[in-house]
């Protein structure tokens, strides 16, 4: 063959010779089917797989349901949670020693122990102890060691034992919880909060509105359920929040705040705070009400967790009910000081705005420092201090006045505080 024309000739000549069988095209065309139904099952497979590792990973990196909290039983009155850490048996034995020696209160019985160990923020020990006292009453009672004695125990507070069933955690908020008993701190860091958490809870955050600052602690530690953290002086159980955490067991899982609440209290010697609601508003003044029979005096500072909302002017105590300047009236002064650089002033009330004034001309006051009001329920003039504002903007050199801008939301109180002295 010497040109394409013979050669295509040639293969059709060859071609006509080749006769297929019966049925042939029938069965091409059924393998081809087979072998696309093959396809289709084994990508349909393939997919499958595919899915099921997805919905492994999405499980594994924390995808799933929100995980709850379960309260454990109640332990008759007491609060059935097991212990945190390690108890220290011989703390055990001392600490319940100093609680019967303390108010005649003892001999205790039945004592369980929540917390007996040494704590490193805190230095020294932290014991927390349930039991009836004499009476048969179900307390509970925080101590703390007395660095000034070479550690020894000092019953910090003894109150009535919580609500075993609604109870998530318990608190104490004071600066009174290093030294002697009922001697206030000689450090301006010295107001410690100490919580501990229902089990669990992985995580407890502790943050005041006394400082710029925050901590989650280590939600896998030994004793992640109860945390120390230690404040400037003027910290107190009304601007401490703690919240707890759930972290599941999975990798890359998130926190998921399970509860948030106020400090619930101090010691002996620190002021305290009685509960009041709003009840009413006229221009500058709000009235509150209180339970009878709380001590509420004119003079006396109203504050919520963010700051200084006012002072009382007036009081009914037939209503129990009080009348409040808002910082911002017209009616309202006060001498204050910035936070840490520690310069003085005094405050008043323009009618809607609160302005710090007799600031020395040298003194240095920058947009945001934190401006305090002592309060006259504590026994000191930097112990339980309230923020009252934040400087609006930087006090321009040589000038004596600045605007604050207050830190409590004036326009939507609906409850609040009223500080006053410890009960003798």
């Amino acid at each position: 063959m010497h040109n394409t024309t013979e050669l295509r000739d040639g293969l059709a000549d060859l071609a006509e010779s080749v006769v297929p069988t019966e049925g042939y095209e029938g069965k091409i065309m059924r393998r081809a089917d087979r072998r696309r139904g093959r396809r289709r099952v084994a990508a349909a497979a393939a997919a499958a797989v595919c899915v099921a590792v997805l919905v492994t990973m999405f499980r594994v990196v924390g995808f799933g349901p929100t995980p709850q909290l379960a309260a454990p039983p109640p332990d008759g009155p007491f609060l059935g949670w097991s212990p945190v850490g390690d108890v220290d048996a011989g703390l055990v034995r001392e600490a319940t020693s100093v609680w019967d020696r303390t108010n005649s209160a003892g001999p205790h019985t039945d004592v369980r122990a929540l917390v007996a160990t040494r704590h490193p923020r805190l230095r020294s020990t932290v014991v927390v102890l349930q039991g009836y006292d004499k009476q048969g009453d179900a307390r509970l009672a925080f101590f703390t060691g007395d660095s000034g004695a070479a550690d020894a125990l000092r019953m910090r507070v003894d109150r009535p034992a919580p609500d075993p069933v609604k109870t998530q955690v318990i608190s104490l908020v004071s600066p009174r919880l290093s030294g002697a008993a009922g001697e206030v701190s000689n450090d301006p860091w010295g107001t410690y909060a100490i919580a501990l958490a229902m089990p669990g809870v992985t995580a407890v955050r502790v943050s005041s509105t006394a400082v710029d600052d925050e901590m989650i602690q280590e939600p896998d530690g030994p004793t992640s359920r109860l945390i120390v953290k230690r404040f400037p002086i003027a910290a107190t159980a009304q601007t401490t929040t703690i919240a707890g955490f759930i972290k599941p067991k999975r990798p890359f899982a998130s926190l998921t705040k399970v509860f948030e609440v106020h400090g619930e209290d101090g010691v002996d010697g620190d002021a305290r705070a009685v509960p009041a609601e709003v009840v009413g508003r006229s221009g500058q003044q709000i009235i509150v009400a209180f339970l009878k029979d709380q001590g509420v005096r004119r003079g006396q500072l109203a504050v919520v967790a963010e700051g200084l909302v006012g002072r009382v002017t007036a009081v009914d105590t037939v209503r129990g009910e009080a009348t409040v300047d808002l910082v911002t009236s017209t009616g309202f002064t006060g001498q204050v000081y910035t936070n840490i650089s520690n310069v003085p002033g005094s405050v008043r009330g323009t009618g809607g705005k609160l302005v710090m004034e007799g600031v020395p001309a040298d003194g240095e006051v920058y947009q945001t420092n934190r401006v305090l009001m002592p309060d006259p329920s504590q026994r000191s003039n930097q112990v339980g201090a309230v923020t009252i504002g934040r400087a609006s903007a930087d006090k321009a050199a040589g000038t004596t006045t600045v605007e604050l801008t207050p830190t409590a939301d004036l326009a939507n109180l609906t409850r609040l505080s009223i500080m006053t002295p410890s009960a003798p």
